[in-house]
């Protein structure tokens, strides 16, 4: 990859217990300085001494002695306070060479009128789904889809299928992730005739987890494994979790917020070669291939007939699986989304 790129301002407004944070915003820049050598600045935002130097630093630089060759990137903000407003004025001071990246459907949960001036007023508009490409494009003709990259740490599935079969899920066990695993998903596990351990990474409110124990209560196939004592900002720690699934679990609701994710639960079972069985929707069917790294359902009882086609598979089927699993990952890994970013400088696409 030749750089084009010599640093980046990096503005964010979650910390790093946002995946979006994490993935499309810190290990990119670290993949950067250690494959490329391009320094950077990323700015999370806070009231503490350190983080008000840090911005303020960041932000005259940008504003009024940019360094040579540099992006300055937007993420994720849809406030209207002091520090979005002054990214405002950076952007109408400084457009060129600008990015808004935006990994979720954010303007249809909280006021967009601030979303709305960045992708309007930054020359380039960065997205994670097809789906929010095809709504963000008709307010800027320059949005490019870069998919979500997952970190590649060389962490692959090397243990056979298990007996019983390890079903896994990560993410947040609230709202619409909630619905869709309550609507297709969980149903399928309850006239199995056979044991399956499920495993659920990210529930951690006593509630969510109280409402799962009891869900499954009557079930006695279904062993029931939530863990509370995961460090999200340890990826190794992550991926060796994720590892010791036989399949993975992403359902999404056929809603245009949830057509705008980026398909992220798929990707980290792929990126550790675990196949995955995916509600049939954008993005999810851009990268689930049918039969040959997972399974698209429609309904609980598709998602039912794969879990037992799973169960009853040889391992060298399995392996297959796991081997095409794993093999996809050049679409979304850290190479390809810096591949991508390094030639946004205006002119170098």
């Amino acid at each position: 990859m030749e750089a084009n790129l010599k640093f980046v301002y990096w503005f964010t407004f979650y910390g790093l217990e946002s995946p979006t944070v994490r993935y499309r915003g810190k290990y990119p820049l670290d993949f950067l300085k250690a494959n490329f050598g391009i320094d950077s600045y990323f700015i999370i935002p806070g009231y503490k001494w350190m983080q008000i130097w840090s911005f303020t630093k960041a932000y005259i630089s940008a504003l009024l002695f940019p360094k040579e060759d540099s992006l300055v990137v937007i993420q994720s903000i849809y406030s209207n306070f002091v520090y979005a407003n002054s990214l405002k004025f950076l952007i109408k001071i400084r457009k060129r060479n600008t990015v808004f990246d935006v990994d979720d459907a954010d303007y249809l949960r909280y006021p967009p009128g601030t979303i709305c001036f960045f992708v309007k007023n930054c020359e380039t508009v960065t997205v994670g789904s097809a789906e929010l490409h095809k709504n963000l494009s008709k307010h800027n003709v320059n949005t490019v889809l870069i998919p979500c990259p997952t970190p590649d740490l060389k962490i692959v599935k090397i243990t056979p299928k298990g007996t019983p079969l390890t079903i896994g899920w990560i993410g947040d066990f609230t709202k619409g992730h909630k619905e869709s695993l309550l609507q297709s998903f969980f149903p399928a596990l309850m006239d199995l005739s056979f044991p399956v351990k499920l495993v659920l990474l990210g529930v951690t409110r006593k509630n969510e987890f109280d409402f799962l124990v009891n869900y499954f209560k009557g079930f006695t196939h279904v062993e029931v494994d939530i863990p509370q004592d995961i460090n999200w900002n340890d990826e190794l720690e992550v991926q060796n979790r994720i590892k010791d699934f036989d399949i993975g679990i992403a359902t999404l609701l056929d809603e245009e917020f949830y057509r705008s994710k980026s398909a992220f639960k798929t990707k980290q079972c792929f990126n550790n070669g675990i196949p995955v069985l995916s509600s049939d929707i954008p993005e999810n069917n851009l990268f689930v291939k049918h039969g040959i790294n997972g399974y698209l359902c429609n309904n609980p009882e598709d998602f039912k007939q794969r879990i037992i086609e799973f169960n009853e598979m040889s391992q060298e089927r399995y392996q297959e699986f796991s081997n095409k699993a794993r093999n996809s990952i050049p679409e979304f890994n850290l190479e390809r989304f810096c591949s991508e970013f390094m030639h946004l400088k205006a002119g170098k696409r």
